[in-house]
């Protein structure tokens, strides 16, 4: 609301924030979605809420094994986001997750590596999940690129993550993604149109569906048309301090609000951004 926007302009003062609307109100997009795709969402829906209408739906409905809200920002990060006009001046963006937290001022400069090395993807780890669980994840893939992926690992000879493609002898294969929660992207490279049209592809008639994420919509056009140009940090001896899901530079860290405070023993992690403790007040976490 206006009393959380005032509040955060205050916050990060100089910088500068806008806030901008991913969505219009959802029974607005329910009401003008392709028949197919608003079926497929009812269809789901119903699983979980056996009597449930399309005019019941709303951000906080599980359907239906997740609410609704949370696959809208995965299918919106790897889709829409890309040719949001708020985004259209820009040629790069850094993507952190709510839940991702700064606990130091860096000491180096990520984008300005991103940069300087003519990469379409850097991001905080390369192993966070895995697609290809579904034998369709990689029809969608092979519908857009005429190949998949069969293999992608780091390999410490090369400074970016290898791939080897192949057909359909590899729609059994399981993939890694990269970790979603902190990486920064080459926005030239992610709204060309054969990369928009995997992200369209991908999501296809499963609107507000979780089996198609926001991970796997990075990690497999960078896999497939550059992966010389895709990097890791943990590879390049990033340590940035930056928290999330109890864990530090995907580190054991404990919970975020007893890390805050104490430090975490175990791992010898301390927090030092004193810039932020008057003003940053956690209120979310362990």
């Amino acid at each position: 609301d206006e009393k959380d926007m005032i509040q955060s302009r205050k916050i990060v003062y100089p910088a500068n924030i806008t806030f901008v609307k991913d969505s219009p109100p959802l029974q607005e997009v329910l009401i003008s979605l392709p028949e197919e795709r608003r079926q497929n969402l009812l269809t789901r829906c119903l699983e979980k809420n056996p009597n449930i209408t399309l005019e019941d739906i709303d951000w906080w409905t599980y359907c239906p094994n997740s609410r609704i809200n949370y696959n809208w920002q995965a299918e919106f990060r790897a889709w829409h986001i890309w040719r949001n006009p708020a985004l259209a001046k820009y040629k790069y963006m850094l993507w952190i997750d709510s839940d991702g937290f700064s606990t130091r001022p860096w000491d180096r400069d990520p984008m300005a590596y991103l940069i300087n090395n003519n990469l379409v993807v850097f991001a905080a780890r390369f192993g966070g999940g895995k697609f290809g669980r579904e034998e369709e994840h990689h029809r969608r893939i092979f519908k857009s690129f005429n190949t998949t992926i069969c293999e992608a690992y780091e390999d410490k000879r090369v400074p970016h993550v290898v791939s080897k493609l192949g057909g359909k002898e590899c729609f059994d294969k399981k993939i890694k993604n990269v970790h979603g929660y902190f990486h920064l992207t080459n926005l030239d490279f992610y709204r060309s149109d054969m990369v928009v049209n995997w992200a369209k592809n991908w999501i296809g008639d499963c609107y507000l569906c979780r089996n198609f994420d926001d991970q796997a919509a990075v990690t497999v056009p960078a896999l497939v048309l550059a992966p010389e140009r895709m990097w890791a940090m943990e590879a390049h001896n990033f340590s940035l301090g930056v928290f999330h899901n109890c864990e530090m530079d995907n580190k054991k860290a404990g919970g975020f609000i007893q890390l805050w405070r104490k430090g975490h023993k175990e791992s010898n992690i301390t927090i030092d951004f004193p810039e932020a403790r008057a003003n940053c007040k956690i209120k979310a976490g362990a």
